[in-house]
């Protein structure tokens, strides 16, 4: 049945009526109403430089504590993916915090943390709070029992070091400095001669016990975006995939800047001094 349509006639000429107006006016105002909401939408990205949802975050887990407490959480979750072979982990890594200003010992002496200057052998005070992670191996006096000692292996307990360190600066707030000593048993071999390639005999090994640290202002730029875009891994490499990780050359790089010495001291009022000497970069 066709639809019906009234006329209605005057000075004024004829109007048309159909009884589908008030449809197409809602419709119209729909419309009006979406294209009012886009151009708002579009303002807003614009404002926002162009990011329309909340940033990411800086990683999928944060320590839910502080302090002490806060770093020992965070050992707690990186460690343990840190394997020297599938069944052993890496490293035990325990916690400690050291500050400038205060004494932290069980037996009432200091304990403390001096840098070596390397141009003159004087010592200087580490100023500020230091967290230190003791990163211990499961074997002797904290030797990796797992393996034999490589390159591999060193630059993976550094790229741990370096983990706990963002992780460290990120979520614990008055953390000045980061050290992270490393499982003793490295080696290094010097030439007694001028000897590119030195026949057998003119080297020598000797121990060298390692520490990771790092001031807040060195990471910084790392902590400005997520962790992910620095360690793209799910979980960290293994020993033999370490050296062709994609964060390889990174860690090198880095860690190869804040390598030092370490070696623990008694001074003469008992205090115990964690004696930290630069090494050459690597």
């Amino acid at each position: 049945m066709p639809a019906s349509v009234t006329l209605s006639s005057g000075r004024g000429g004829g109007r048309v009526t159909s009884p589908h107006s008030p449809k197409f006016l809602a419709a119209t105002a729909m419309l009006f109403g979406i294209a009012i909401g886009a151009i708002i939408f579009a303002v807003a990205v614009a404002l926002t430089g162009g990011s329309a949802g909340p940033e990411p975050s800086w990683s999928s887990w944060k320590p839910p504590q502080g302090g002490i407490a806060g770093e020992r959480e965070i050992a707690g979750e990186v460690a343990p993916f840190y394997r020297a072979s599938p069944s052993t982990q890496l490293a035990i890594v325990t916690v400690q915090n050291v500050s400038s200003s205060t004494t932290n010992s069980t037996n009432g002496a200091g304990t403390q943390i001096a840098l070596r200057d390397p141009n003159n052998g004087t010592l200087s005070a580490l100023s500020g709070t230091s967290a230190v992670y003791n990163l211990c191996g499961l074997g002797p006096n904290c030797t990796i029992s797992t393996g034999a000692p490589s390159t591999a292996r060193l630059l993976l307990l550094r790229r741990e070091a370096f983990e706990l360190a963002l992780y460290t600066f990120k979520y614990i707030s008055g953390v000045d400095n980061f050290v992270a000593i490393l499982p003793p048993g490295h080696t290094t071999q010097s030439c007694t001669g001028i000897c590119p390639k030195p026949p057998s005999g003119s080297t020598k090994t000797s121990p060298l016990d390692i520490a990771v640290v790092f001031q807040r202002q060195d990471l910084k730029h790392f902590l400005d975006k997520p962790i992910r875009l620095t360690m793209p891994e799910q979980l960290p490499p293994t020993v033999t995939q370490m050296s062709n990780a994609p964060e390889a050359e990174l860690v090198s790089v880095v860690t190869g800047q804040a390598l030092f010495r370490e070696q623990s001291v008694q001074a003469q009022d008992g205090s115990n001094v964690l004696v930290l000497d630069p090494l050459p970069s690597q």
